[in-house]
């Protein structure tokens, strides 16, 4: 009805009602209560009318009697709602929600789950203030949707979520868009790229070396534009690639490619990672090399054996004597080996290597051998010529030289040689051992010691038959040997 009109007109239509409130044909609804009657509420403001009001809204609104009765309702909540004003109006206010209602505080903001027509319940926040209409005291109620502010909310978590995932990662990782440009990175990727590779296209920051691996030249048959596609549309697994730099060394990446797919799986990019495996490949190719010169070394040292045991049973007498002369031989081959493993094949130091052959015939209380010459570092290759060297001059005067008898001595020195090969000649000198005199044929001894200097270390031996003790000169070159330091070594007993 029209404000001042002495009549009520009644609608028994619910309705015709609301159609009538919307368009404005009445200001006032009436109310009906089983014990007060029949009330007047004015639907009018102080300076406009409420349903102008209320319609201009962007939230849902509605009002509320005093007992949680919904009076009147705006199109903004009925398109929230999904449900024609029709089905709000006269329902209890709790029946909207679903689980635990909000409690109404004035101008004070809760968080309710709005109940809508066959989709799921959305996020509201709810908003009340008393308000007067015409004599009676109703509540304004305004529901706001959270639902675009919570998708909000949880994109920048799940931004913040993803950049910590960045920012810890410790490889190379990219996110592409559809278009193949570069949306986010890691701090590695940014160390690799040196520079920050977001904005650009994969292709413009990361250049795959073309000739490096079978992988990479798969890569390289596309165009710089067709491999973003590539890359930010389809899935790449553990792609060996080297990535073209400004430096000599180049490094070698596994790159692999994953698709990033939305709530609706719908691609919108992919992840590219790029792990650095160029230690790993490094360590591979010392381990072919070290497994190659391993493979060397043991047909080497099979030839030694070999090459020992035919001499040795041509110049034993008896199978006695070559097993005696053979095993001792072989204890000179895994000495040798053993020092080199020790010193992971880098070499040792001449005075070294003769203190650990000498060892057994060492004698504190009786100091019978003496070592004298400068410090040495021997390359690992002349350890076990030099060993096996050694240990046939130990034998031999155990035999028949020095140490064959209680007074005999035995005097080591070196010097090093000048000149571009830098030289060794060391001089093993007997002295008070049985009386020398040249034999009449060389032994196996005596040919294997020449034979070893000779083509082994490419040097050269000579034999002084002293009557007062042999006198044996060994020279051979140490290529690539520094000596440790030029002040000479005191002597040295055993």
């Amino acid at each position: 009805m029209s404000q001042g009109d002495p009549k009520l007109p009644l609608f028994e239509d619910a309705d015709e009602t609301v159609a009538a409130i919307h368009q404005g044909d009445i200001d006032a609804v009436v109310v009906m209560r089983s014990l007060e009657g029949p009330q007047v509420i004015l639907l009018h403001g102080a300076e406009e009318p409420y349903r102008v009001l209320v319609e201009r809204m962007s939230d849902g609104a509605l009002t509320t009697g005093p007992d949680g009765v919904v009076l009147y309702v705006n199109e903004r909540l009925c398109e929230l709602t999904g449900y024609p004003s029709s089905r709000l109006v006269g329902r209890g206010l709790n029946s909207l929600f679903e689980g635990e209602p909000p409690k109404l505080v004035p101008e004070v903001t809760a968080e309710a789950s709005l109940l809508r027509n066959g989709d799921d319940a959305m996020p509201v926040a709810v908003w009340s203030r008393p308000i007067s209409i015409a004599d009676t005291t109703a509540t304004l109620v305004r529901l706001s949707d959270l639902s675009i502010h919570r998708r909000a909310e949880q994109i920048a978590a799940a931004e913040r979520f993803a950049r910590s995932v960045l920012e810890q990662a410790t490889e190379a990782v990219v996110v592409l868009s559809p278009d193949g440009h570069i949306t986010h990175a890691s701090w590695r990727a940014e160390q690799i790229a040196k520079r920050s590779p977001v904005g650009s296209k994969f292709s413009e920051v990361f250049q795959l070396e073309a000739d490096s691996t079978p992988d990479a030249r798969t890569l390289a048959r596309f165009s710089a534009e067709s491999l973003d596609t590539l890359l930010a549309t389809r899935p790449f697994h553990g792609l060996e690639v080297k990535l073209c730099g400004d430096g000599a060394i180049k490094s070698t990446f596994l790159l692999s490619a994953g698709p990033l797919v939305d709530d609706n799986r719908t691609n919108v990019g992919s992840i590219v990672t790029l792990t650095d495996i160029t230690e790993r490949k490094r360590a591979e190719e010392q381990q072919t090399t070290m497994v190659a010169e391993l493979n060397h070394r043991v047909k080497n040292i099979l030839a030694i054996v070999q090459s020992v045991a035919a001499q040795t049973m041509r110049s034993s007498g008896s199978p006695e004597n070559f097993a005696v002369a053979f095993d001792g031989r072989l204890k000179a081959l895994a000495i040798a080996h053993d020092i080199l493993t020790q010193t992971r094949w880098i070499g040792i130091g001449l005075s070294e290597l003769l203190a650990t052959m000498l060892a057994p015939y060492r004698a504190p209380e009786e100091p019978r051998i003496s070592i004298l010459g400068p410090a040495v570092l021997l390359p690992a290759r002349a350890v076990v010529p030099l060993s096996m060297v050694l240990h046939e001059l130990t034998t031999n005067a155990a035999k028949y030289g020095a140490l064959s008898t209680r007074r005999g001595k035995i005097e080591i020195t070196w010097q090093l040689g000048g000149g571009v090969d830098q030289s060794i000649e060391l001089v093993w000198q007997e002295r008070d051992g049985r009386k020398v005199k040249p034999p009449a044929q060389a032994g196996f001894g005596t040919k294997l010691i020449d034979r070893v200097i000779s083509h082994d270390l490419d040097g050269k031996t000579r034999i002084d038959f002293d009557p007062a003790g042999i006198r044996y000169t060994l020279t051979f070159p140490v290529r690539g040997v520094a000596t440790q330091r030029a002040a000479t070594s005191g002597p040295a007993t055993a």
